[in-house]
């Protein structure tokens, strides 16, 4: 007989059904079961659960995702399998079926849905994800969310908040230089903004300092990015040929200066000081299932990558880098990053300026 898993047994399912997902290219599907009563919930959704078991498989897992909620996971299941337990677990319930709701999700269908995002970013018409996405739900995620064996901890929220709102005070003279720096050299905003996506595929407006000609050519970035996932060769960046950069916007970029401007992202609550580096929706076309894997922790100013190599690695170690990351999060894994980036900002401006020089010394 199937056992009723516990919340921490759920989770460690979910991670990994994912990962063989992710192997075979096979999708999976969980029903979630809410209940609406105001008492007793509980012994309520226990009584459900008997009716559960004699209906899912033997290789079909069903647990707690909270006191009002349970779960069956279903490997190798479609959303029409998925349905069909739904509807067989209502005729078979011994109760009304107003006091139970019932939302169906299936991997990678309804977790990530880059296609949909990408159509969101060029403004055409998106697709519904699927008839058995709750029609009042306002985000996947949300409703993911305590099955997401990443999910953000309160202890990470509230560093950032502190750490961002600090260093964007204590920095403030820097940035109102480089500010009016860009303007004196640059005609056009301060700051360009650029949609990114984040945790579990939520888009947002990422800030940089505009480093580049105002109305550049995004192309020559898009097939340079496709060129590195495909052609998996280091992480190098087009900055030493690129025309479109404005003076001194090199060093911006070398240094991280340019990015200081996503403190205000952390602030407020879509990045993280540490974690990966946020993508642009182009880039997350060219991604198969497994490295979307990426998108379970908060993208960051910093993160695994970038202290360990960052363009010296290829596309796909940056992703391994990443699924390490969002799997061994910690409050000390987070400090050690930390601590390691000015060291690794510093090596990489001492490295561009060397291969500058040694490729200048070739040319004379």
């Amino acid at each position: 007989m199937n056992k009723i898993c516990s919340q921490k047994e759920v989770k460690e399912i979910l991670e990994r059904e994912r990962d063989r997902s992710d192997r075979t290219n096979k999708e999976f599907s969980i029903v979630i079961f809410e209940a609406t009563i105001s008492k007793n919930y509980r012994f309520f959704l226990l009584d459900l659960c008997s009716v559960l078991i004699r209906r899912i498989r033997c290789y079909d897992y069903i647990g707690w995702i909270d006191k009002k909620r349970i779960v069956v996971i279903m490997p190798d299941t479609s959303h029409r399998g998925a349905q069909k337990l739904a509807d067989d677990f209502y005729k078979m319930a011994p109760c009304d079926r107003s006091l139970i709701n019932s939302f169906i999700y299936t991997y990678p269908l309804n977790w990530i849905n880059i296609e949909a995002i990408s159509q969101t970013m060029s403004h055409k018409k998106v697709p519904a994800l699927s008839a058995a996405q709750p029609p009042d739900s306002s985000s996947t995620y949300e409703k993911l969310l305590p099955l997401l064996p990443a999910c953000m901890p309160l202890w990470k929220k509230t560093f950032d908040f502190l750490v961002s709102l600090f260093l964007l005070i204590f920095l403030s003279p820097v940035l109102i230089a480089i500010g009016l720096y860009i303007k004196i050299v640059s005609p056009g905003p301060v700051l360009f903004k650029q949609k990114r996506i984040g945790y579990m595929g939520n888009t947002f407006y990422c800030f940089k300092f505009r480093t580049m000609n105002l109305n550049a050519d995004t192309n020559v970035h898009m097939n340079h990015f496709k060129n590195l996932i495909h052609s998996n060769t280091s992480m190098n960046k087009l900055d030493k040929e690129d025309m479109r950069i404005i003076p001194f916007g090199l060093f911006l970029r070398k240094s991280g200066l340019d990015e200081l401007p996503q403190l205000i992202n952390v602030l407020k609550g879509q990045m993280s000081l540490i974690g990966p580096r946020p993508c642009i929706p182009y880039e997350a076309r060219e991604y198969i299932v497994w490295q979307r894997q990426r998108f379970n922790s908060m993208p960051g100013l910093t993160g695994l990558w970038q202290v360990n190599g960052k363009n010296r690695t290829t596309f796909n170690d940056m992703i391994r880098f990443d699924i390490t990351y969002a799997r061994k999060l910690s409050f000390l894994l987070d400090i050690k990053i930390l601590l390691k980036t000015l060291p690794a900002i510093i090596s990489q401006v001492i490295e561009g300026n060397k291969n500058e020089r040694t490729k200048n010394a070739r040319i004379a």
